[in-house]
């Protein structure tokens, strides 16, 4: 069902961008408001809001008419889905700071490689959750009003 072009549309992927960025948010404010959670955001919020970011650029892609094989072929990499929204015309609808963006190369580098899903032993570079945050948020509400879906998340506009 999920190769299904009528069943996957943009519009249920805002849906769900929205719902993994809530959520990111939700164990951000309960979790990493804890002692021990100063420096980096708790892991579970950093996969939320990175599959809430994977989830918006694919609703947006979709609703430029980029076939559903194609988007699929981006599998979960951030950069890669980026890139294809810039060249068409992302930017146009939103602007992010240049900060906001290295976050999430920096997201990307853990998210794409599954290492945010499983335990990969070594050092690792972790973005500031605020960057990632306002980029999630400003991202999802221009996505949003694209593509027609009614709500919005506070903050960052």
């Amino acid at each position: 069902m999920h190769n299904d072009p009528e069943r996957t549309t943009p519009l249920g992927m805002a849906r769900y961008a929205h719902e993994f960025l809530e959520a990111a948010l939700a164990v951000d404010k309960k979790i990493g408001n804890r002692l021990g959670y100063e420096i980096v955001a708790p892991i579970p919020a950093l996969y939320l809001i990175g599959h809430s970011i994977e989830l918006s650029l694919k609703a947006y892609l979709l609703s430029c008419d980029v076939g559903l094989k194609q988007v699929r072929n981006l599998n979960h990499d951030l950069h890669a889905a980026l890139r294809k929204a810039k060249e068409l015309r992302l930017l146009e609808h939103v602007q992010f700071k240049g900060e906001e963006e290295g976050a999430v190369e920096i997201l990307n580098g853990l998210y794409s490689t599954k290492q945010l899903e499983y335990i990969v032993t070594g050092a690792k570079h972790f973005p500031v959750f605020g960057l990632v945050e306002a980029f999630a948020v400003r991202l999802f509400n221009s996505v949003s009003l694209i593509v027609g879906y009614k709500k919005q998340v506070e903050g960052y506009v």
